[in-house]
């Protein structure tokens, strides 16, 4: 039973750095009110595959909004093509609980913003009094973006408080949050469109990157000639050849302040934050400041800690390792060997649906997944690794319970990630992660483990799928010649031991050819996949059937009371095929000829002189229903 409030979230690109700030306050502060978390997340930001990043997004249809007390959306995260839309969709057809939005208006739900204009108010402050600049550019993005008005505004507050005077000329709001906004900036000022600023500052880094590249590349040395400062923190500001000054902006305090007041939608009392975050100024060599210790930038360190970590996944050959799995058992035991990547984890499931890798259908090679959306109702979970140790696995259970440890009795509350498990748009299942009572975030390298997981998940699908098919027909989906082969002498000794006759039915197709000639192949593969499912369907006492030839059927079973069991078998087949053809509306019948064969298996009598006597007796009648044609 539920003990405890449980606070969704629904992001994307889980791994991003502004991604990591939000959840780490979100988690901190629920943990402090005793909350569970669970985390819907995609893997990816954007890719060139449009299934694949079907497959990703499939990961929200998991949610059930009845076990949530309250939901988070970061919906900045979600550039994927429509998925704002469908996530706001999908709240107000079955969200129930209260819904709060970060950084981005939203017509229905209220929303709390990170506080960019102190910071940004900061770092312009930096210019002033730091290095006495005064002819301060803003590079800003469209005026209606809620991160581009209240960055303005702590640009225009820094001004007003050192009083210097507000020139609207020197906003430029033709920014796009990417290096182009900056380059655009860059050539407008080489070709005197605009008067050279002693510094710009610009309201993200990627703008401020493209900036200082495109300055440098004209000669107009930063920070010589013009000073630039970003905003983010990311790691290439610490990184590129021009080290950009930047703010680390106080985004983990808006996921705590979100948490507290979701709990006061939730319970009309609003919590204290556990803690206060102000974000930090990072200085770089793009503001003129000299004598920096690079090593000690937080971009720094970070991007050292995520590249000794994804080079251990890298140096694992784990991708090599499980393409030698020979079944799923082995692939999950080598899933389960591999965790050992992942740092600081308490907890991992592997969830999959019911018939996921299509073992349940025909055999056909070249049959797809039907999954594409939402889950099954029933899911199984093949790997469940709690405290680096294996517990049981293969437990079945409702997916409206997501995971069956929401629900234990526990101590302290857990964030729990929830991540697709897919192979482009086909649903394979899903993975949940959780680091039990530390506050972390997925990473880089959990993204590219788990796409080694799908890709190994698919491979052993593909190559089971391989490789029954070499026993089945791949148009009706019974045994082949091959596949029926395999199961005789197993038949045969069954006959031996049971003391009973062992009865061979041959039967072959009489009009193929003229469908065929008359109507199309295609009809003709219609009428095959009719007698398959007809001797398929009669199949009531552990008869094997199959196709060994163009329209040739072969059925070998056990008859145990004298020749009766075999002339039931040809009268069920008969009468299936004769009310096809009353039923069909075809302008043909399908006709059929059988010939069989029953006897005890013994040293004077072999398989193949049964099938060789049943074949006889086939042709025979073939030629009586030819000559009854003609007649």
């Amino acid at each position: 039973m539920k003990k405890r409030k449980l606070i969704g979230v629904i992001v994307s690109e889980v791994e991003g750095l502004y991604q990591k700030k939000i959840l780490k306050g979100i988690i901190s502060q629920c943990y402090a009110l005793d909350y569970d978390v669970a985390i819907f997340s995609t893997l990816i930001k954007d890719t060139g595959l449009p299934e694949y990043k079907t497959g990703e997004k499939n990961i929200y249809n998991l949610i059930n909004f009845d076990l949530m007390d309250g939901i988070i959306v970061a919906p900045i995260t979600m550039v994927l093509e429509h998925l704002r839309e469908d996530i706001e969709e999908l709240l107000l057809t079955k969200c129930k609980c209260p819904v709060l939005y970060l950084d981005l208006d939203s017509k229905y739900y209220p929303n709390i913003n990170t506080k960019d204009r102190d910071a940004i108010e900061q770092i312009t402050s930096h210019l002033i009094e730091t290095h006495g600049y005064t002819n301060i550019m803003c590079l800003a993005c469209k005026e209606d973006y809620i991160s581009t008005y209240t960055r303005v505004d702590g640009y225009k507050d820094a001004l007003n408080t050192h009083n210097i005077k507000i020139d609207q000329s020197k906003i430029f709001y033709d920014g796009d949050f990417w290096y182009t906004g900056g380059q655009r900036l860059a050539r407008k000022i080489i070709r005197g469109e605009v008067e050279k600023p002693e510094a710009v500052i610009c309201i993200n880094d990627h703008m401020a990157i493209g900036l200082v590249n495109e300055l440098t590349k004209y000669g107009i040395n930063v920070p010589e000639d013009i000073a630039v400062t970003g905003y983010d923190a990311t790691e290439e500001a610490a990184t590129c050849l021009i080290s950009i000054t930047t703010f680390s902006p106080p985004v983990k305090q808006t996921g705590m302040d979100a948490v507290c007041e979701l709990t006061r939608m939730m319970t009309g009392i609003k919590p204290t934050p556990c803690e206060i975050h102000r974000g930090t100024l990072e200085i770089g060599h793009s503001c003129g400041c000299r004598d920096i210790d690079y090593v000690k930038r937080k971009g720094i360190i970070r991007l050292q800690k995520k590249a000794d970590n994804y080079k251990q996944l890298l140096d694992s050959y784990m991708t090599e390792a499980l393409t030698t799995a020979a079944d799923l058992s082995e692939c999950v035991a080598k899933f389960c060997y591999y965790l050992y990547l992942i740092k600081n984890y308490s907890d991992y499931y592997l969830c999959l649906c019911d018939n996921w890798d299509g073992s349940a259908n025909n055999y056909s090679v070249e049959e797809e997944m039907a999954l594409k959306k939402g889950y099954t109702d029933k899911m199984t979970m093949v790997l469940a690794q709690e405290n680096n140790e294996c517990v049981n696995s293969n437990v079945s259970f409702a997916v409206k319970d997501m995971i069956p440890d929401l629900w234990k009795e526990r101590e302290k509350p857990k964030a729990y990630y929830f991540t697709p498990i897919h192979f482009n748009d086909n649903c394979i299942g899903y993975s949940v992660l959780t680091y039990g009572d530390k506050i972390e975030v997925l990473d880089i390298t959990y993204r590219n483990w788990s796409r080694n997981v799908m890709n190994a998940l698919e491979f052993n699908r593909a190559h089971r799928k391989l490789y029954s098919s070499s026993f089945r027909d791949v148009l009706t989906g019974i045994y082949n010649r091959r596949g029926i082969e395999q199961y005789i002498p197993i038949i045969i000794a069954d006959a031996i031991d049971q003391k009973k006759k062992l009865f061979i039915i041959m039967a072959d197709l009489d009009n193929l050819k003229e469908v065929n000639d008359q109507y199309g192949h295609e009809e003709g593969d219609i009428i095959l996949t009719v007698i398959a499912n007809g001797f398929q369907s009669c199949c009531l006492n552990n008869e094997i059937c199959a196709r060994i030839g163009g329209d040739e059927f072969l059925v070998v079973g056990i008859d145990g009371n004298g020749e009766s069991a075999v002339n039931s078998f040809i009268a069920r087949v008969n009468h299936y095929i004769s009310q096809y053809n009353k039923t069909s509306k075809k302008e043909y019948n399908i006709e059929i000829s059988m010939g069989a064969f029953c006897d005890f298996v013994t040293p004077s009598i072999n398989v193949k002189e049964m099938v060789d006597f049943a074949d006889k007796i086939m042709y025979a009648n073939k030629t009586i229903n030819k000559n009854k044609r003609l007649s």
